[in-house]
Formats: structure tokens, C-alpha cells, sequence
């Protein structure tokens, strides 16, 4: 299909859209209705909005991940150089598919499954008891830069047992990293990123190297020393993964707890069945990464035939996988637009993906935004917003970059 016959429907994936940052789910929703398997001319891909075509194709094991597989449109002829010039970049697991994929992943996911999550409970709920307790008396705050944005970073360098002064510095890498996901940065943009991110992999090697000369009780160590049958991690592909535990494991928490407050302020029946009813929290969390979940999009590139319909997608064209217009498919979900903290199947999203790309950090995503956003709920009464949010203009991942509020100590 050709731009111009994407473009007689009517419609067209368009992220620089009036309100497209604010809210794209009205443009999903065109997409969905007119045209859900579109051909986007500007991304030189197809994307996808249908709850049913999302989920099938994230659990297809024929799609690749790796840019390599892709047909030399311009747009991945530009991100192929761009991930060149990164080099390490292509270490990460995101980007491998198996048996690579599972080899990184077998020698990653100790640290990361349920039960050891579980354990950093105690830990996280005192560095959030502790911004609370400074942040309660102040009456007022910008939760994003106060709160949810220092928090998951801080969290994250005492897993993996770096110091706590290295954060402020860890916080600026990682949102450079995080802006380097989008299809659509401009050279400067991506240059200043870049460079932060070879900061950032410097920085890690540093701490990688510390840790196998001094091992200590901590994460990194575990994946310093990380072993299978005889496998282990070289440094390079350690630090590739650390990059993208941090971005994994921070961003999206970010943007859960800035967005799900948000939609919990917009729907205040909700905010207040959640203070009648705090056994609702973990279901909440679900509700919320449906609802208006940081990741919007991955990318996939079709490494055999697929068809969707009447639409037959080749091998080697790139698909954006648009988890958050499936997260509001009305013909999967009742009522979409709306928040409901109770809705028994909420943990049935896609927002941390499906089949062997399933999100390594969305057990910790999930602990620390239900801790955050119960800290907010729980121990500050009359919340309320202090003036216009402001959005973050990423495609990939959605998010706040200020959300003032108000509030008294509970």
C-alpha cells in the first residue's frame, strides 16, 4: 500500500498531530475504525491497533526483533546507522532473537522473577516512606520531578549496589536512552542523546569491573557472575542489558505512577473507591497500565509472509505494534475509555508485551508503582491538581514530564 491510498481512507498515522501528545488514543481510535493494519509513509511501516492483530503478532515466533531482518527503507537504512555509531546497542536482548534472545535472558532473569521482587518490598517501601515524610508537610509538589522520576532510579542503583550520589547523573542517562527509542528524533536530538548514552555505558563498564574485583551482596554482582551451563555474560553484553534493566525498570514506573494518578484525578469516583478499598491496589496497577500505559509501541519486522485480513504484510517490512491502542480496543474491553480499579480482567493488558519479549522488569515496575501511587492514596488526603499537566512529546513511551498537585498530610 502507498502513502496516498493510506491517505484516501482518510486517515494517517500522525505523531505531530494538535493533541496527539496530550492524548493519542483518538487517533488510535480512527485507525482502528478506518484503517487498523495502516501503512504509515512517514515511519516507512506498518502499525497495528487492534487488540486481536497486537496480540497475535507479539506472541508470533517467526517475527524478529533485529533491525538486521528488515527491508533498507530509508527510515531503517537511518536507524541502522544510528545503532552502528551506538555499536553496544545491539548487545541488548530487545534486539536479539532466539536463541540469542534466550541465551541473555536465561543469564538475566534470576534477579528479576516474582518471588526476588518481592523480596525488595521492605527496601522500596522505605525510600518511599521517606519522600513522603519530606514531602507531606510541603503541601505541594510536582509529582514527576519529586517523586516518581527519582524514586525508581534511586530503587534501582541500590539493587544493583550503586552509590547513592551516582543517581542525579544515572537519572539524566537514562531519559536520554528512553528518548532515543522514537522513530522520529531529529539528528541533534539523537546526537545529544547518544552522547549521554556512551556516558551512561562508561560509567557501567566502571561499575562492572568494580564488582569483579570486589564482589558484594548486591545484583550487579549476581550478574558479574551470572552462569549457565558453563555461559556467562561478556562485559559488553552486561552493560548492554544493564541499559535496558534501567530504562525497563525506570521509565515506565515513571510514567505509570505520574499517568495513573493523573487518570485517577480525572476519574475521582475511582480515586475514592481505591482509598474505600486498598486490597484493590494490585488490580488498580493492572487498570492503569491498560488504561494509559507508558509503552505505546514496539517494534517487530516480519520475517515470513503474514496476513491480517485482506492486508499481507512481506518479509521485511516493519510493523509498530501498538500495545496502547489494544489496551483500549473496544472490542476487547468494556467500556475502554474509562478507569475502572475493579475491572475483574485488568491483568490481561498487553502494556508489558506477550510471548519471549514478555518485559524482564515488569515484576519491579509493578512493586514500586503499587507502593507509590498506595504511598499518594493513603497518606495524603484532598490531592488535586495545581495546574496543566505537561506531556512528554515521545511516541514510544507515554509520558508526564510535570503533574503539580496539592494536597494535605493524611
Amino acid at each position: 500500500m502507498t502513502a496516498a491510498q493510506a491517505a484516501g481512507k482518510g486517515v494517517a498515522f500522525d505523531p505531530f498531530e494538535p493533541g496527539f501528545v496530550d492524548s493519542p488514543y483518538e487517533q488510535y481510535a480512527r485507525l482502528r475504525d478506518a484503517d487498523p493494519v495502516h501503512w504509515s509513509g512517514m515511519l516507512q511501516g506498518w502499525v497495528l491497533t487492534r487488540h486481536d492483530d497486537v496480540a497475535s503478532l507479539l506472541r508470533d515466533p517467526t517475527v524478529s526483533s533485529d533491525l538486521d531482518n528488515a527491508s533498507p527503507t530509508t527510515v531503517v537504512l537511518r536507524q541502522r546507522e544510528r545503532q552502528a555509531l551506538g555499536g553496544r546497542r545491539s548487545d541488548t536482548l530487545v534486539l536479539r532473537d532466539d536463541p540469542d534472545h534466550n541465551r541473555l535472558r536465561k543469564l538475566l532473569q534470576r534477579p528479576f522473577g516474582p518471588r526476588p521482587v518481592e523480596g525488595l518490598r521492605r527496601m522500596v517501601s522505605a525510600r518511599v516512606d521517606a519522600a513522603i515524610a519530606e514531602l507531606a508537610p510541603q503541601g505541594a509538589m510536582d509529582v514527576i520531578a519529586d517523586f516518581a522520576y527519582p524514586l525508581p532510579v534511586a530503587v534501582f542503583c541500590e539493587l544493583l549496589g550503586l552509590p547513592d550520589e551516582d543517581t542525579p547523573r544515572v537519572r539524566e542517562w537514562i531519559r536520554a536512552v528512553a528518548r532515543m527509542l522514537d522513530p522520529v528524533l531529529d539528528d541533534d536530538e539523537y546526537d545529544r542523546c547518544n552522547q549521554l548514552m556512551n556516558e551512561l555505558y562508561g560509567y557501567l563498564e566502571g561499575q562492572v569491573e568494580a564488582k569483579r574485583r570486589a564482589p558484594a551482596d548486591d545484583v550487579l554482582t549476581q550478574l558479574v557472575h551470572a552462569e549457565d551451563d558453563g555461559d556467562t555474560l561478556t562485559r559488553d553484553e552486561l552493560v548492554a542489558q544493564l541499559v535496558t534493566l534501567y530504562v525497563a525498570g525506570h521509565e515506565p514506573t515513571t510514567a505509570l505512577v505520574g499517568n495513573g494518578l493523573l487518570a485517577l484525578l480525572r476519574q475521582p469516583e475511582q480515586l475514592e473507591l481505591l482509598r474505600a478499598r486498598p486490597d484493590l491496589l494490585p488490580n488498580a496497577v493492572h487498570e492503569l497500565l491498560r488504561y494509559d500505559g507508558p509503552n505505546q509501541f514496539v517494534r517487530r519486522i516480519a520475517a515470513v509472509p503474514i496476513t491480517f485480513g485482506t492486508v499481507r504484510i512481506a518479509p521485511g517490512d516493519v510493523i509498530y505494534v501498538g500495545i496502547g491502542a489494544a489496551n483500549r480496543d473496544p472490542d476487547r474491553w468494556t467500556d475502554p475509555d474509562r478507569v475502572r480499579v475493579d475491572r475483574a480482567d485488568a491483568a490481561r493488558h498487553l502494556q508489558f508485551g506477550a510471548g519471549i519479549h514478555m518485559c524482564l522488569g515488569s515484576h519491579l515496575a509493578r512493586l514500586q508503582a503499587e507502593v507509590m501511587l498506595g504511598a499518594i492514596v493513603h497518606r495524603l488526603d484532598d490531592v488535586a491538581l495545581a495546574g496543566e499537566p505537561v506531556w512528554s512529546d515521545r511516541m514510544v513511551l507515554r509520558g508526564l514530564r510535570h503533574l503539580p498537585i496539592t494536597y494535605r498530610a493524611a
